[in-house]
């Protein structure tokens, strides 16, 4: 390329697919090594992060021994460097950069993607003007319709600061408390420590523990037999134990289980032979609306529930049907929603998934295209909308995928048909019979309206609604028509022995749901919130590379689909302290993170000075391994509380001024929240 007259813009995508299918969008079809050009416009990619941060040892060359006296190690001024793999690609951008009097960057729609293409244009210092396309999906339809909705590139530059923020803080948490834990450990084994890794494991050797340590404990159940006035009708019914009463006469603790035998075998005595009394007798119509849409932690989940698919192996197909076969929108979504803007696609992608699979046409004849369901909501669009299928036709069909990326295929497209279907409707009946204090249950349901089911039947069987606070599992079998006040025979009770079950082992697909919702784990009232709003543990994009990093450096193991720690994992779990494995932590940083992305007031600055304070108490406690409240507190832990006689604790702060350092607090947080320093 002659000259380096700044002539041209040129679009900075994420990876040479991307760029191939931006550039024949554009109509820009000179090819060169590295790049496309032609219309004044040059578009090339990056091939993920072209650069990587320093390590230690660049800031300084002691670093290259790992000794605990040098910790912390705090660079003052951060810095990249090109990775060797993708130097090439790197040199051309720059080049291509001279020639350039703006660029539009064209990389993935998140933090990641605002991240590889923005640290280019700095470490390049690049100066001229920038706009960002913000991509859905790759198919033609799309890339024209987000071309000609170009957005300023200043819209999303608090994405960058976001990650950049991440990425150092990452830095600082890794790269210290690695090294602390690993010289700790003095056995040669590298002991990597991160901020979500190590909450996440955690999460995996407390289940561990749980499932090892419990033991099963034999309860009580009763199925009771009545005969209707119709004698070969035979209403089968479960007893109803009342936890309440059964404290109140001392018999056991209260628990949702009947634990004691001879209490079970009073009322088969008392009730053998005996009438009961129908005191409820009802059956209601209910309705169930389609599911949302899939986002990634929902695809993930599913997939491994119903194939024992990793949560990383459902990313990468999810990717491929994306970038590859441009099937479907952006994999990496945390929304389960649409835009209402989307609703006038609807029959479009109808078409679409009819041409590609005429087997689906039937299905599709039946669906109502005009049906606006629930998804539909422009105040749950995040970043991204729900996974849905795209306008794109394929000349191969569906023989153009594998057997695994079908099966993912086959969920996204089906849960979007069955938008178009009416609600899933079933007769909910309960028969609740009294002999005196006893009460015997029985329940059925009827499915009345098929509904949306008819559209993901093929590929679903959980879809079955369920009904909570019912002790005995439901029925498809109709239950006998009854009126309130019948008296009915109750001529055979049975004693049922069962035992109490331990806790399941994490797959990953319930690994993700734990890491997704973990603040039904927190009482802090402030954090719960936190976590509740940002996710829990990492985030839809980053969540099975955090499992597939507890993987590669042996802390878990998987067994058949089973997740297990592996003593290296307990043993890290074990010597971490409270503040690096707690999801608090997770939480407040999650929620700062998310305050810098918003624009919201927090600057990278004042979060990263937060990490070093916690880190150095952190560091601190690793070198003098003692508790370090202040000597004017005049209490100490095992002391009464002095506002609700409770037992005090030492325990550490997560946040304020104060991060990282020890204090004197009521066990009985948050209920009571008397502390002293």
């Amino acid at each position: 390329m002659a000259g380096k007259q700044k002539i041209f813009e040129l679009y900075l995508c994420e990876k040479p697919s991307q760029g191939r299918d931006i550039a024949q969008a554009l109509g820009v079809k000179q090819g060169h090594n590295g790049y496309f050009q032609g219309n004044s416009l040059l578009v090339t990619w990056c091939i993920g992060h072209l650069l990587e941060m320093l390590p230690p040892d660049a800031y300084d060359s002691r670093y290259k021994r790992w000794s605990l006296q040098d910790l912390p190690i705090l660079p003052q001024h951060w810095q990249l460097e090109a990775k060797k793999s993708t130097k090439k690609q790197l040199s051309i951008i720059k080049k291509l950069l001279q020639q350039s009097h703006s660029v539009v960057i064209a990389t993935d729609a998140d933090r990641e993607g605002e991240i590889i293409a923005r640290e280019v244009l700095d470490y390049l210092k690049f100066s001229g003007a920038t706009r960002r396309l913000w991509l859905s999906a790759l198919d033609t339809i799309s890339i024209k319709r987000a071309l000609n909705n170009i957005q300023p590139a200043q819209k999303t530059l608090p994405l960058y600061h976001s990650g950049l923020a991440r990425g150092r803080a990452d830095w600082l948490m890794g790269m210290n408390l690695t090294r602390a834990y690993t010289l700790l450990a003095n056995d040669r084994q590298v002991r990597s420590v991160g901020r979500v890794q190590t909450p996440t494991l955690a999460l995996i050797v407390h289940k561990d523990r749980q499932i090892s340590q419990f033991t099963p404990e034999p309860y009580y159940e009763i199925q009771a037999d009545f005969n209707t006035q119709e004698k070969e009708q035979l209403l089968i019914t479960h007893w109803q134990y009342n936890a309440t009463q059964a404290t109140r006469n001392k018999h056991q603790t209260k628990t949702k289980h009947c634990l004691d035998k001879s209490l079970a075998q009073a009322v088969i005595k008392r009730c053998q032979n005996q009438y009961g009394t129908v005191i409820e007798a009802n059956t209601q119509r209910k309705k169930q609306a389609p599911p949302l849409l899939y986002n990634l932690s929902g695809l993930q989940q599913e997939a491994s529930r119903r194939w024992g698919y990793g949560a990383q192996e459902v990313l990468n197909l999810a990717q491929a049907l994306y970038e590859t076969h441009k099937l479907t929108t952006y994999p990496r979504s945390d929304c389960e929603y649409l835009p209402l803007s989307q609703f006038n696609d609807v029959s479009l992608i109808f078409q679409s998934l009819c041409k590609n699979d005429p087997t689906l046409c039937a299905l599709l004849a039946q669906a109502n295209s005009k049906q606006r369901s629930r998804v539909w909501n422009d105040k749950k669009i995040t970043a991204h909308h729900a996974i849905i299928p795209t306008q794109a036709v394929i000349n191969k069909g569906l023989s153009a995928l594998n057997h695994k990326e079908r099966n993912l295929y086959d969920l996204i497209r089906r849960r979007y048909i069955a938008q178009f279907f009416a609600d899933y409707e079933y007769d909910q009946s309960i028969i609740l019979i009294a002999i005196k204090s006893d009460q015997f249950k029985a329940s059925g349901r009827i499915p009345r309206v098929e509904g949306w089911k008819k559209a993901i039947q093929s590929t679903s069987s959980h879809h079955k609604p369920t009904t909570n606070n019912l002790s005995n599992s439901h029925s498809d079998k109709e239950l006998p028509a009854l009126i309130k006040n019948e008296q009915l025979l109750c001529d055979h009770l049975e004693l049922q022995n069962k035992l109490t079950k331990p806790p399941k082992h994490f797959t990953e697909g319930t690994l993700i749901k734990a890491m997704e919702t973990i603040g039904s784990q927190v009482n802090d009232k402030v954090m719960k919130k936190i976590l509740r709003e940002t996710a829990g543990l990492g985030t839809q994009a980053t969540r099975a590379n955090i499992i597939q990093t507890l993987f590669q450096r042996k802390f878990i193991k998987k067994e058949n689909k089973l997740i297990k720690a592996t003593p290296l994992g307990f043993d890290l779990c074990d010597a971490v302290p409270e503040t690096i494995k707690d999801p608090l932590l997770t939480a407040q940083w999650e929620q700062q993170l998310d305050d810098i992305a918003q624009n919201n007031g927090q600057t990278i600055d004042g979060f990263l000075a937060q990490q070093v304070t916690l880190l150095s108490s952190i560091i601190q406690q690793i070198k003098q391994p003692h508790p370090n409240h202040p000597p004017q507190s005049t209490y100490k832990e095992g002391d009464p509380c002095p506002n609700c006689g409770q037992v005090l604790e030492y325990r550490q702060a997560i946040r304020g001024n104060k991060i990282g350092q020890t204090y004197v607090g009521c066990s009985q947080f948050p209920q009571c929240r008397f502390y002293s320093w």
